[in-house]
């Protein structure tokens, strides 16, 4: 299972939020950029990157993320309000890997679908954001009443390379993740599934491979100090 850290960014800083809040926010660094480099130096293959501020509505962070791109050696991925299928080529011009597509699957597949055409599944995700079962949208503030697995389906309909399953409920909290929904989810869809949320020790991850999950995303966990990425490697060299 692939361990991904977390690079979360809000005003040019390193933060990370409990429950997507911005009212629950803490700053870990104010440089993105050297927080990146960090993860790459001890050996992350893939950092996901997320533009919080453009999720909500409030600004984007587009050069602080081309400056790590263009800084950085190890792949990276970015979601948080791409909402245009113009600022996706952008991005994956200057150098990101993969995008991530949330509100968009559900507002605009049809473009969803003309990105994976394009660029190719492998650089082309989406992202369910889960709270109660149910898929949030426009930066976790509105609920789309429609349920995740349904979601999860379409999305595996439109060919994307991968979707990351996030659970609203725990995310930031170091509570657990929601080992059942990524269960159910594994089991509807044959497209790699990334989970992120609530994820707070070393049994989680043992916990997350064996649900067969192709990758896990941490933050709160790695930047509170409760494992490290290469404890984190470790133990998850041992699970059969």
């Amino acid at each position: 299972m692939l361990i991904i850290p977390a690079v979360d960014i809000m005003k040019g800083m390193c933060v990370r939020l409990v429950k997507g809040s911005p009212l629950k926010m803490k700053v870990y660094s104010d440089d993105p950029l050297k927080m990146t480099k960090r993860w790459a130096d001890e050996g992350a293959e893939l950092i996901h990157l997320v533009d919080l501020d453009a999720a909500l509505g409030m600004g984007q962070n587009t050069e602080v993320i081309r400056k790590i791109v263009k800084n950085v050696s190890t792949k990276v991925q970015l979601g948080g309000g791409i909402r245009t299928f113009e600022m996706a080529e952008k991005l994956l011009n200057f150098g990101v890997f993969r995008i991530i597509f949330g509100t968009k699957i559900i507002s605009n597949p049809k473009m969803v679908s003309k990105a994976v055409r394009r660029f190719g599944p492998q650089r082309v995700a989406v992202a369910l954001d889960v709270k109660n079962g149910k898929v949030m949208i426009e930066g976790w503030k509105i609920s789309s009443g429609i349920d995740y697995l349904e979601m999860a389906r379409s999305a595996e309909d439109l060919n994307v390379g991968v979707i990351i399953f996030t659970s609203v409920d725990v995310d930031g909290t170091l509570r657990g993740p929601s080992i059942e929904h990524v269960k159910n989810l594994v089991k509807t869809v044959n497209v790699p599934v990334i989970v992120s949320g609530g994820i707070s020790s070393l049994k989680d991850l043992v916990d997350l491979c064996q649900t067969g999950a192709h990758g896990v995303i941490i933050g709160t966990a790695l930047y509170e100090r409760r494992f490290s990425l290469k404890e984190a490697s470790e133990v998850l060299k041992n699970v059969g």
